[in-house]
């Protein structure tokens, strides 16, 4: 693979120097009793599941959760047909009492909705959007559009987050928590990585997600621009050819010029043919010539920790002899 692509020189130190981040809008923290949405923008729903879910937002965060009754609707791979997904959408993104909007489901369906997504909705209030996998188109096109999001658990996998996954989760959206553990960061404050692919020290606009995702965006107009960003992504169930190509295909296009960072997260069930994911990434990510870490505890697990699309964030990738684990630092951008 070529390796012209480089990090911009004088590489960005965030706050600690002279790294000025495009502003993002974060919307507001949120309150015990706040309304909340639940959303189905992609595929089908587990009714069980999603009552687990729901029942975390209520009673262990105390919000108040507003969702449709067709909210389980199925045709065929989709949470129902386009047209019952985009008036849900536009209900949750213009209801002026809503704080947040929690996206149930993954699968595959958010990309039908792109072209009538209205952004603007979403702006004025700011409202969160949370989730992850699928939900990455949607993260794509709002964080493009201005405003920050959390890729975070899913309404239906709220019921298996690890303690942890959800502390972290509600410090993000509550406000930081005051725990610590050792040698580690407090939640919300950012997360650990557990290898150096390349070491520096580099700050940017996290951007990302799915990287199926990413590919299938190349070429339209809802991928940002990842100039200057730390760019994160995670799978699940990809064999390395097939990351080798999203990654090839997002290089070749383009999109991966002056990325000034990477952050590598969870690879789930992509080993096969005597290779596993990592290493293929990792070769990849190597050759991109900028700070990267890789395992994030962030995407296809019960432990997947929230991220702030959109936010400034420092990556921390030490090199021999340099002292702390490798580590995503979240640089907190003011609310709206």
């Amino acid at each position: 693979m070529s390796t012209t692509l480089r990090a911009p020189d004088g590489v960005a130190p965030g706050r600690r120097g002279g790294y000025s981040a495009p502003a993002l809008i974060r919307p507001p923290l949120l309150h015990p009793g706040d309304v909340v949405h639940v959303i189905a923008p992609s595929g089908p729903v587990d009714p069980d599941k999603l009552a687990r879910g729901v029942a975390v937002l209520r009673d262990v965060m105390g919000l108040e959760v507003r969702m449709r009754s067709d909210v389980v609707a199925r045709r065929g791979y989709l949470a129902g047909d386009d047209a019952r997904r985009l008036a849900e959408w536009r209900e949750a993104a213009s209801d002026l009492d809503a704080k947040a909007i929690f996206c149930a489901r993954g699968g595959y369906g958010a990309m039908h909705l792109l072209p009538r997504l209205e952004a603007a909705r979403l702006l004025h209030p700011p409202k969160w959007v949370v989730g992850f996998s699928d939900v990455t188109v949607l993260h794509a096109a709002l964080n493009r559009a201005g405003l920050v999001t959390l890729h975070a658990p899913l309404v239906t996998t709220l019921g298996c987050a690890t303690p942890e996954a959800l502390e972290h989760l509600r410090a993000l959206l509550f406000g930081s928590s005051d725990a610590a553990r050792a040698g580690s960061v407090r939640p919300g404050q950012g997360c650990l990585g557990t290898g150096v692919i390349r070491p520096g020290r580099a700050s940017g606009t996290l951007l990302g997600g799915s990287l199926t995702m990413l590919a299938h965006l190349c070429g339209t107009p809802w991928l940002p621009s990842l100039q200057g960003a730390v760019l994160f992504f995670e799978d699940v169930a990809e064999k390395p050819y097939r990351l080798d190509r999203y990654l090839t295909q997002l290089r070749l296009g383009g999109a991966l010029d002056g990325v000034r960072a990477v952050c590598v997260g969870h690879l789930t069930a992509c080993d096969a043919d005597g290779l596993t994911g990592a290493e293929v990434v990792r070769d990849l990510v190597h050759a991109l010539g900028v700070p990267a870490i890789e395992g994030v505890a962030a995407g296809h697990a019960d432990h997947n920790l929230a991220l702030p699309l959109g936010s400034v964030v420092t990556v921390v990738a030490p090199g021999p002899g340099e002292e702390g684990p490798p580590r995503l630092l979240f640089d907190q951008g003011p609310a709206a």
